[in-house]
């Protein structure tokens, strides 16, 4: 994933929100420097920081001074010019965002459903009582996505706790890179850091959110998401969650190839075989990657266990259908 200047000022600008946004006391200059701009001098960290108050004022949140004796300056958003005043929505108006906003709510694989959930209970108190019941993350697992999320915001590294699989519990230090979900459950993308804070030789990998029983921020050890990283190249398939097992070889018929394209995203490689497409791809499940090519319409060409398991998903459906 290549950032721009741009990209970086944009994720600059919301995290200088969010920190003003939900500061209960004035942050002080030396704060600010650190956490959002650091490797800059004092004066181009003056400079940059009035253009982004400038940016900040631009999308609604007023940063102001606050100046104490001889000391550093210190600084908050205004609560009159930046925070709204609470209001209460007509009912077919609440009942119409609860029905938009209930399916990301109830999605435990959305990083910011708990999010939504909150702030769908201030804006109507309805929504305190008929949210209430939604599925909620465990504790430790709301905290730790919290602290991830915001790490991978400000480029700091994370110290976590993570449990695999197997029931092993490590510790390790994480450079948040991504997040992405599927069926249900987030996943983490991020590489792991040495004592030095510089990311292991290829040790970029995707962790179950839910895994995480602690994170904390590493203050001070920060880290730049890789130029050519995406997180669309880790999003995986539902046949692929785990160690690889077999590479499968699937004949896609020129009638689904758009289909099946866009469902594989970065995964695989189609090779044009005549009129009909090859479509190599990894996987680590092959009963549920028999299961999903019945659904997609195509057809295995290897390898024979693959093949095997194909046949009996399509007689157990036909058999199903007499």
């Amino acid at each position: 994933m290549r950032l721009t200047r741009d990209d970086e000022r944009a994720r600059r600008i919301c995290s200088l929100a969010l920190d003003f946004m939900n500061a209960t006391t004035p942050l002080s200059s030396s704060e600010i420097a650190r956490d959002h701009y650091p490797g800059l001098s004092p004066d181009s960290f003056r400079r940059a920081f009035a253009r982004d108050r400038e940016m900040l004022a631009d999308c609604g949140v007023s940063v102001v001074e606050r100046r104490r004796g001889g000391d550093e300056s210190l600084w908050e958003a205004d609560e009159g010019l930046s925070f709204a005043r609470g209001a209460e929505l007509d009912p077919t108006d609440a009942a119409a965002l609860e029905l938009a906003c209930r399916p990301l709510v109830a999605d435990p694989s959305f990083p910011l459903a708990s999010d939504l959930r909150l702030a769908l209970a201030k804006v109507s108190r309805a929504f305190s009582e008929t949210l209430a019941v939604g599925r909620v993350r465990t504790p430790d697992a709301s905290r730790a996505l919290g602290t991830l999320r915001t790490c991978l915001t400000k480029g700091i590294a994370a110290q976590v706790t993570y449990v695999d699989a197997r029931g092993s519990r490590s510790e390790r230090t994480l450079a948040p890179y991504g997040f992405f979900g599927l069926r249900g459950c987030l996943y983490l993308v991020a590489a792991r850091l040495d004592e030095g804070g510089t990311p292991v030789e290829e040790s970029i990998r995707t962790y179950r959110v839910d895994r995480f029983s602690d994170a904390r921020p590493l203050e001070g050890t920060h880290f730049s998401v890789p130029d050519d990283f995406s997180v669309e190249d880790w999003r995986k398939l539902p046949f692929q969650m785990g160690p690889t097992t077999l590479v499968a070889h699937f004949a896609v018929g020129a009638a689904r190839e758009g289909e099946v394209r866009r469902a594989a995203g970065a995964q695989g490689t189609f090779a044009p075989d005549g009129g009909s497409p090859v479509w190599t791809v990894a996987v680590s499940d092959a009963a549920a990657a028999a299961r999903w090519a019945v659904a997609m319409g195509i057809r295995p060409l290897g390898p024979d266990e693959l093949t095997a398991l194909w046949r009996e998903v399509l007689e157990g459906v036909a058999n199903g259908v007499r």
